[in-house]
């Protein structure tokens, strides 16, 4: 019984590691819309870092 909620518990975690393996569609477009001084996403507009400070 014990063998078995183990191999079980190994299993799941292996399904768990492949699918965090996945890369998410769109994920490189969500990257590249980031400031690169600041990080804050800039969606069609300069950001506003450089006039802050």
């Amino acid at each position: 019984m014990i063998f078995k909620i183990v191999s079980l518990f190994l299993v799941g975690m292996g399904v768990l590691a492949m699918f965090g393996k996945l890369t998410v569609p769109g994920m490189k477009r969500l990257t590249n819309a980031k400031c690169r001084s600041c990080g804050k996403f800039t969606f069609g507009k300069p950001c506003t870092c450089k006039e802050r400070k």
